[in-house]
């Protein structure tokens, strides 16, 4: 909890938010940019977990295009950790030349990278020559000699709000937290039944 996995036939049991499918060994956040983000590892006591987006260019750092990871999670829960390092990529660059800091890429386009500070940092002014365009790449961090692609594929730090206060009222009475079967409304499930908040009161969910 609160991740959940999706089934055939089976009701929602979780908020549509942290729901998951199977991809061969993979989970993978539905409700994400084209459904691929790789969720790695969850670490409940602190409300985070370890996110790799497969949309990103994992094989030779070359997209058709870069995006900013922020745009991929939409309305949701879930924010880019502070924790984060910020990878800026400066890209559809009109002159050769590298701009300051930044190191050219593989790529045959002109394109730039630079680890940056913590996530959410990069707005001091001139940072973006007015002939590119920025991108921004949430990563843990640089591996030894700056390998970016290493860096994307190790995954960024994602942290959620906690989707219901009464989770811990529910568990504590014997019962499962669970969604109600639209998949929108906290419910939970007991022996005797559902209820709203926990087991044993005096009205059910039908």
């Amino acid at each position: 909890y609160p991740f959940w996995l999706e089934e055939p036939g089976r009701p929602p049991c979780g908020s549509p938010s942290f729901q998951l499918n199977c991809n061969g060994s993979q989970a993978l956040l539905t409700r994400s940019m084209f459904g691929a983000y790789q969720v790695v590892q969850v670490f409940a006591e602190n409300s985070s977990f370890l996110a790799v987006d497969k949309n990103l260019p994992l094989d030779d750092g070359c997209p058709k295009f870069w995006f900013n990871i922020s745009l991929g999670l939409g309305l949701g829960p879930f924010v880019i950790s502070k924790k984060n390092k910020e990878l800026l990529v400066l890209d559809n660059c009109t002159k050769e030349a590298t701009p300051p800091g930044f190191n050219r890429t593989r790529c045959a386009s002109e394109s730039f990278i630079r680890l940056g500070g913590e996530y959410g940092g990069h707005r001091e002014p001139g940072v973006v020559p007015p002939a590119c365009r920025l991108s921004v790449v949430p990563v843990l961090g640089f591996p030894g000699g700056g390998d970016y692609v290493r860096s994307m594929k190790q995954g960024f730090l994602l942290e959620w709000a906690v989707p219901s206060d009464n989770c811990p009222k529910c568990e504590a009475s014997g019962g499962q937290c669970r969604y109600a079967n639209d998949g929108t409304g906290f419910s939970c499930h007991c022996s005797g039944g559902v209820y709203p908040e926990k087991c044993g009161e005096l009205r059910k969910i039908n």
